[in-house]
């Protein structure tokens, strides 16, 4: 090694799980915090994906996580001191056969219980909620009113800057090549010639964070897994809410600018690791969307792009410390990983700080597979059959 260094807290991950949780470790008062990327700065899941936020799901456990996310995403930009562009503009979810209105049933009994405004939509409320939609299609609907949407680039941005403000040092162009143990536990984090002792080491590294537990020696319950979106010309503003299609694993919405953004799941391109967009997954979003929004069909789609998330068998997150290593953290195994982010930091930096596991995040702790207790959640846009 020719340069040796030390830190209090090291974390892998330079996206918005790294930056949160950094932003909120500093702001608990702790210090000598080093964040490490191997890419450039939004070149992973934090800079490729849909942006869309509700906190309103079919468990439990989803939606006390979710909604209190939501809640720090409502005061985000005053934390951060930047205007990350959170927007209330609500979030319909759709369903399209009687098992998914079976879905929403039991989501709206969630809701009651868990505090969360939702609303099952009557006829006429469809229609106003979803003028454009193809109403003869939609056989239920539940409208979250607190849902929207919140632009990866402004949320980056300003986690970016906050952290420089708290003096969290940030390293991006910098990969982890190896993690020391000593006595049970990382003692530090090698990057190339350079090693970095380390008290605690947190893994938020997206699709990259399964090879990286690899590397410290232990195993992660969650595999890469890709999806892909796209953009619409600018068009007239004709989709309010974001919006999830539960029965096609579809979600949109429509951005300030007009463009028409949005993405389907299609089996078998998950296992490809890599982000190269294909002419496969565009015929289904594109069919999808016409089935339900007609006045679309004659639209031109003007970019379309790759990204890797990194779910657990049930789509959840994976959050705290692994069993098998002391002073190893994980925030990983996110499907809704913009949605999530803010609660998780919040929480995660919460539970390292102080030893208190927050009762909103214990149902996902990392090793609840080895446990036989997975989160199950019917509402997600996720088929989580291909990813079990």
């Amino acid at each position: 090694m020719s340069a040796t260094e030390s830190a209090n807290i090291v974390i892998v991950g330079g996206g918005i799980q790294g930056l949160l949780l950094a932003f909120n470790l500093a702001d608990r008062g702790q210090k000598d915090i080093v964040v490490l990327d191997a890419g450039y700065w939004q070149g992973g899941a934090s800079g490729r994906n849909g942006t869309l936020v509700r906190g309103g799901f079919s468990s439990t456990e989803w939606t006390r996580f979710f909604e209190h996310s939501v809640d720090q995403w409502r005061g985000l930009s005053r934390r951060l001191g930047h205007n990350v562009m959170y927007t209330r503009r609500g979030y319909a979810i759709v369903a399209e056969s009687e098992r998914s209105s079976a879905v929403l049933d039991t989501a709206l009994q969630t809701h009651r219980e868990c505090g969360v405004s939702s609303e099952r939509l009557s006829r006429p409320r469809m229609a106003q909620v979803l003028p454009a939609a193809d109403q003869t299609r939609i056989v239920d609907m539940i409208h979250l009113a607190d849902g929207g949407t919140a632009p990866h680039h402004a949320a980056m941005k300003g986690a970016l800057t906050a952290c420089r403000k708290k003096g969290v040092d940030l390293r991006y162009g910098t990969e982890v090549t190896d993690f020391e143990r000593q006595n049970g536990r990382i003692s530090a984090v090698v990057c190339g010639d350079t090693r970095i002792d380390a008290d605690l080491v947190v893994i938020a590294a997206g699709a990259h964070s399964a090879d990286l537990a690899t590397k410290a020696g232990v195993v992660l319950d969650a595999q890469p897994f890709r999806i892909e979106a796209m953009a619409s010309e600018p068009v007239r503003p004709m989709i309010g809410p974001a919006v999830a299609l539960i029965d096609r694993l579809t979600y949109v919405h429509q951005t300030a600018r007009g463009e028409i953004v949005g993405g389907s799941e299609l089996a078998g391109e998950s296992a490809k690791r890599n982000i190269i967009s294909t002419e496969y997954v565009m015929p289904r979003y594109a069919r999808h969307m016409v089935d339900m929004f007609p006045g679309i069909a004659r639209m031109r789609i003007l970019r379309q792009w790759g990204g890797m998330l990194h779910p657990a068998p049930d789509g959840g997150p994976l959050l705290g410390a692994h069993p098998d290593l002391e002073s190893l953290w994980f925030s990983a195994g996110w499907t809704y990983g913009i949605a999530g982010a803010p609660g998780a930091a919040d929480l995660l930096a919460k539970a390292i700080v102080t030893g208190e596991i927050d009762e909103r995040m214990r149902p996902f702790a990392v090793d609840r597979f080895r446990r036989g207790k997975p989160v199950m959640e019917a509402s997600a846009v996720i088929d989580n059959a291909s990813v079990g």
